[in-house]
């Protein structure tokens, strides 16, 4: 499977990125704001493409919590069943083209939210958990708790949405890099 994952560097690549982006992601944006967002740091905004065909996303920023840090926004990739690009590890080789950018940049770690049930991907490409967060209905933070470890903290998270009858509960994970 012939895959390329490089940045958005034209306008036939925003033209193909955005809708994916809208259709798989929680980033509310005009097309005008995402360009504005991709030509202020395209380094940090990379694209997988398979036969011309826009098949995942990775985006991050400048973490508000650390200056040597980078916020993993989004990583998103066709979903089993919607595709042939599903669980062929296009999420991974992303994930570590998006790293590799971050080391240029001179950034250490990253810190990413992962959504309930894919906390797996980013156990597997190295990421660790440090906290939990419970939200509600409208996103809203009921709590916040520190975590040793995954184990741990699958069995708190639990504790979390009963406690608050919470949307979700889900793993801050870090990696420095």
């Amino acid at each position: 499977m012939n895959i390329e994952i490089r940045p958005i560097t034209t306008e036939a690549d925003e033209k193909a990125v955005y809708p994916y982006q809208c259709g798989y992601s929680h980033i509310v944006e005009g097309f005008d704001d995402f360009v504005r967002r991709v030509k202020a740091a395209p380094d940090l905004y990379l694209a997988a493409f398979g036969r011309g065909v826009c098949v995942g996303i990775c985006h991050g920023r400048p973490s508000d919590k650390a200056k040597d840090a980078i916020g993993l926004e989004i990583i998103a990739t066709e979903r089993p069943g919607n595709s042939d690009y599903a669980r062929k590890g296009i999420g991974s080789r992303l994930i570590k083209e998006f790293e590799k950018a971050v080391r240029r940049r001179g950034y250490r770690w990253i810190d990413v939210g992962a959504a309930m049930g894919v906390e797996g991907f980013y156990l597997k490409n190295g990421y660790r958990p440090y906290e939990l967060v419970a939200t509600g209905p409208n996103h809203e933070e009921y709590e916040r708790v520190k975590v040793k470890d995954y184990e741990s903290g699958k069995a708190k998270q639990e504790e979390l949405l009963k406690k608050h009858k919470a949307r979700e509960v889900i793993f801050i994970l870090e990696k420095t890099v």
